[in-house]
């Protein structure tokens, strides 16, 4: 080989690996610039979310209901009905038999070790295995943990008075977050204690927090799913199919027994009430309806039901809120957002066999910073064209 050749080899590899390097570079630069542009956004909708719920803090608070409550029927049992519940889940159906692989105790051991066995990986464990032990274990251990509670109270065969038990615990021990009232609320309605179910409505208007913990719930059961051996893909996947939001369900029928109640003060000559109780399920709706990002599509479409019965008992021409909308307008926008959830919902379906698992990773952690909707679109914007 020549001077000249070897001249010529070097120098083709120097350029191929300096433009290697720049690409690299590039790359990196590209990846610091988006992560930086996420964190800001993440910061903004934080700010967002903060002063929203500062603002509906002080919108509600001024809600009251004169007691005596006037006499209502019997509330019977209600479940979501199935157009709330057909976008529980998009990736269930990926599955042919649509159910969530379960771990076993033994998977779960080391898991169970290294975080000391606490309340979050008892609960996660449970959830994972269905092993009612481990949730036994964690309401011994953490009483006073409000996620220990929430699980507590949604065990099934519960009985009614260990319910009480532990939705005056989740009271307790969360004190300014809205839900464990309006479950209480629920809970006093079927009892045949509307006086109670009001006491504890009013004092739901008047907290600044709406908490339901599914964010926190679906993170530790992805983090037991990893312990467990899977893949980062599956384990950010499964959580999402097999995790039960029974609470739901329990909001929906709260929503409807409050239109009854406002039914209940208007024939009792009390019509500032009976529109006090309409306002607080329109309020409850978007407090599920305008769910912290990240939260599941079927929350959301949940709360926009809960509203819509709302303002389907109030009179279409009254105003509605601060921006000059009228009844009949909200529920227009209201009806405009459902088809657009739809739409997403059904696109990105139909596109979930073309994602890849890496892909698969970036909607699914977009879902947890941006929500489901906004994720959803991402895949489309990306997988649409193909």
């Amino acid at each position: 080989m020549t001077t000249l050749q070897k001249t010529l080899i070097t120098a083709t590899l120097v350029v191929g690996v300096g433009t290697t390097l720049v690409l690299q570079r590039q790359s990196q630069i590209s990846l610091r610039d988006e992560n930086r542009s996420l964190r800001q956004q993440i910061v903004n909708l934080q700010t967002d979310n903060e002063t929203l719920s500062s603002r509906f803090a002080q919108a509600t608070s001024s809600l009251t209901l004169k007691l005596p409550a006037p006499p209502m029927s019997a509330i019977t049992a209600r479940i979501a009905s199935p157009d709330d519940v057909q976008f529980t889940n998009l990736i269930a159906r990926l599955l042919k038999d649509g159910q969530a692989p379960k771990l076993t105790g033994a998977q779960l051991e080391s898991y169970l070790k290294s975080n000391r066995r606490n309340a979050s990986s008892l609960l996660a464990a449970y959830r994972t295995t269905g092993d009612p032990v481990l949730l036994e274990e964690a309401k011994q251990k953490y009483p006073d943990d409000p996620q220990v509670a929430f699980e507590a109270a949604f065990k099934k065969d519960t009985s009614v008075e260990e319910r009480r038990q532990w939705l005056e615990a989740f009271k307790k021990s969360a004190p300014e977050n809205a839900l464990p009232n309006y479950l209480s609320a629920l809970d006093y309605f079927k009892a045949g204690q509307p006086d109670q179910a009001v006491s504890e409505l009013i004092a739901a208007s008047g907290k600044p927090q709406f908490q339901d913990y599914t964010l926190d719930r679906h993170q530790d059961d992805e983090e037991a799913y990893l312990a467990a051996g899977y893949s980062v893909a599956e384990a950010k996947t499964i959580p999402a199919m097999q995790l039960l939001l029974p609470q739901l369900a329990e909001v929906k029928q709260l929503g409807l027994t409050l239109v009854e109640l406002a039914n209940s003060y208007r024939q009792a000559g009390d019509p500032a009430s009976a529109q006090a109780a309409l306002q607080m399920v329109a309020n409850l709706g978007q407090r599920y309806g305008n769910t912290v990002v990240g939260e599941t599509e079927i929350s959301r479409l949940v709360g926009m039901a809960v509203e819509r019965i709302a303002l389907n008992a109030m009179e279409p021409n009254n105003p509605y809120g601060s921006a000059g909308q009228t009844v009949k307008d909200r529920l227009d926008q209201l009806a405009e957002q459902n088809a657009e959830l739809k739409q997403v919902a059904q696109q990105t379906e139909a596109l979930q066999h073309l994602v890849s698992d890496q892909d698969w990773i970036s909607y699914k952690d977009r879902w947890r910073i941006f929500g489901e909707e906004a994720a959803g679109k991402w895949l489309i914007t990306k997988y649409g064209q193909k």
